[in-house]
């Protein structure tokens, strides 16, 4: 927006909405002054809880020197803002508007960012809550659930597209589970613990759900699955009671996998009203998913300082050029 618009804008406003203004743009210059003078409470280089001086300022943040390992520092250095210029509360926005999956445009336009500036943050964001899976490292125990579901492969965005173009919502060319098929496998117990992973194309085979469940089961769990075979390994090398329930008929009320079927309609709705993902950031949006659920019975006030709480503790960076290639899912096998 224009400057003389803009200032036309504030003239037309009514005295009461000039106070809020006022109030907004004072406590934003605020939280500005706290990010900018915030010192650290250890070392993020060396992580000791030495004396630190001032080193002078970068990018209008405020820097430190340790005086044990020497190095230079911010106070956001190690953390997923350490490369980002946008204020505090425009990221914590568009961690919000991420977890609440809402569009990256309205996001845009609410914080009068360019579209590619919002979906680069908010992809870091997805980065994030991927790393904060692995650190948590939480294990499935007692009763486990799982089973796959089917999403369309998508190269959205791409350039160089390694089939034939379809148009949105056009069915593939193949029939049935080919190539073309995106398998997403999701994993609950009882304690509501969650994973969810796309491990390959078309059916699973025993050598992909090893490569992302092993070591994730705790031993002498019991596993209900729909009898498919390639879970027939994993139960075996995690020392877990594989139970097949092939029909609805096998069902009661403690064993069954009506969990994960739930899991997946959740996962198909997220993805349609993404208008579709583009496969290779699938892995992305299923950690997402899985703090979705997480979240699931807490209101805004509540889960929105946990997440930002768990993201200022995380030593995790990552620039806009290694977004493209960090941890892609493979596309089109």
């Amino acid at each position: 927006m224009k400057q003389s618009v803009l200032l036309k804008s504030i003239a037309a406003l009514t005295p009461f909405q000039k106070r809020m203004l006022e109030t907004k743009l004072i406590d934003l210059l605020k939280l500005n002054e706290i990010d900018k003078n915030a010192k650290p409470d250890v070392c993020p280089c060396c992580g000791k809880e030495s004396n630190m001086i001032k080193k002078g300022f970068c990018r209008g943040k405020q820097r430190y020197q340790c005086k044990d390992c020497k190095k230079i520092f911010s106070y956001n250095s190690g953390l997923i803002t350490m490369y980002s210029r946008l204020e505090r509360s425009m990221f914590q926005q568009i961690v919000f508007d991420t977890i609440s999956c809402v569009p990256i445009k309205e996001t845009a336009a609410k914080l009068d960012l360019s579209i590619q500036c919002v979906f680069e943050n908010r992809h870091k964001v997805l980065c994030a809550l991927e790393q904060l899976l692995i650190v948590d490292d939480e294990k499935l125990s007692g009763t486990i659930e799982i089973d796959e579901t089917y999403e369309l492969e998508s190269q959205k965005g791409s350039r160089n597209i390694k089939r034939k173009a379809r148009k949105r919502g056009e069915p593939s060319n193949f029939r049935g589970l080919s190539h073309e098929q995106v398998c997403i496998v999701t994993t609950t117990d009882r304690n509501g613990h969650e994973i969810f992973k796309a491990v390959g194309y078309g059916k699973p085979t025993s050598i992909s759900i090893l490569d992302n469940f092993e070591r994730m089961l705790v031993k002498k769990s019991v596993i209900y699955s729909d009898g498919a075979f390639c879970y027939n390994q994993l139960a075996k090398n995690e020392k877990c009671e594989l139970v097949p329930l092939k029909t609805h008929h096998s069902y009661n009320q403690v064993e069954h996998i009506n969990t994960v079927n739930s899991i997946h309609g959740m996962i198909k709705t997220q993805l349609a009203n993404y208008r579709g993902v583009a496969t290779k950031y699938m892995n992305r949006y299923l950690s997402l998913f899985v703090f979705i659920r997480k979240f699931l019975d807490m209101d805004d006030n509540e889960w929105l300082p946990i997440i930002l709480r768990k993201l200022k503790t995380l030593h995790f960076t990552i620039t806009r050029n290694a977004l493209k290639t960090h941890k892609l899912f493979s596309t089109y096998q």
